[in-house]
């Protein structure tokens, strides 16, 4: 149901943590709890642009042109944007004349569709009969979340507000929950981090305005799924890991941090065998289709998968010490 400030009413209903194979695969991790908003507004942009003022209440932006400027304007939250980058963002190279008068039409539609910032009074809209059959909808006046000043515009939004941060904030109590060996408290909060992502970040603006962001959250979501496949394999559930790790190197041949991990969960669930033949296969595909070897780490892990007398089934999956944990692995080599 949507009223009159354009909010649906109804409870969230968020897709629930995926694997690292996410909903691509259909695999889910056992237990897995859905990580949804909770209380207070939430501008999430992890996946295609949604705003909600509270659980249950989303604020309908369906414009095109609205959404790509509030998107924009989230790219720089908390700091000015100026008129030339929503133009950009909103027409690239064929803007309209009328594009600046346009640009502040939409803002003052944001500002009255907007939940209002922490701190600010509630300026409640009301309600003015002027007929029977009519009524009118008195919107508050003022900045609301958009500020101005000459050729720049800044979006007014607590950090906890963007599903971003929430993201990145569980996912490195994550990593630090892994780092100190505690396996089953990292899975949790990076099963929650990943919960917040529904697609591709900032995929409804244009990649010469929001690619870069895009492509750096992409590889922390990277290390946050990998991460988990560590925690997973460090708990032993090994056989649970091997469906969505098969997928992903399907899906992602070049990536070896996943090899690596799929011969640890290979080796670990008995298999030995199968894990070598697997070194094999991808060994004879990177020489012939791109004249490389593989990396430093998957050789590693290859010859401890080789020495059964290294004790490798009863130690740990851990990287190198030469790589800072929680940053992406260097992979992709092409």
């Amino acid at each position: 149901m949507v009223d009159e400030l354009g909010i649906v009413s109804g409870p969230i209903v968020r897709p629930g943590i995926r694997t690292p194979g996410e909903a691509d695969h259909g695999f889910r991790w056992p237990g897995a709890v859905a990580a949804g908003p909770g209380s207070g507004v939430v501008f999430a942009v992890l996946g295609p642009l949604e705003v909600w003022r509270g659980p249950g209440e989303r604020v309908r932006i369906d414009q095109r042109k609205k959404r790509a400027l509030l998107l924009t304007l989230l790219l720089h939250a908390g700091r000015w944007t100026s008129v030339e980058e929503m133009r950009l963002a909103l027409w690239q190279d064929d803007a309209p004349r009328s594009a600046f008068g346009n640009i502040k039409t939409y803002l003052s539609e944001l500002r009255h569709t907007l939940p209002t910032a922490a701190g600010d009074p509630a300026v409640p809209a009301s309600i003015r009969a002027v007929s029977p059959r009519a009524t009118v909808l008195r919107r508050p006046a003022g900045p609301g979340r958009i500020e101005s000043r000459p050729g720049e515009y800044r979006l007014v939004v607590e950090p906890d507000e963007i599903d971003i941060v929430r993201f990145e904030q569980a996912a490195a109590r994550g990593c630090v929950a892994a780092r100190a060996g505690m396996p089953a408290q990292a899975a949790e909060l990076l099963e929650q981090a990943l919960g917040w992502w529904r697609g591709n970040a900032f995929d409804e603006l244009p990649a010469e305005v929001g690619g870069a962001e895009s492509l750096r959250l992409e590889e922390a979501r990277w290390t946050a799924r990998e991460a988990l496949i560590d925690a997973r394999i460090a708990l032993g559930e090994h056989d649970q890991v091997l469906p969505a790790l098969r997928a992903l190197t399907v899906e992602y041949p070049t990536r070896e941090r996943l090899w690596a991990q799929l011969l640890v969960a290979l080796e670990r669930s008995g298999r030995r065998a199968e894990a070598l033949h697997e070194y094999r296969d991808l060994y004879q595909r990177l020489v012939t289709e791109l004249g490389i070897e593989p990396g430093a780490e998957l050789r590693r892990v290859h010859q401890q998968v080789l020495d059964p007398d290294r004790g490798w089934s009863r130690s740990s999956a851990k990287r190198p010490s030469s790589e800072r944990p929680g940053t992406p692995a260097p992979l992709n080599r092409q």
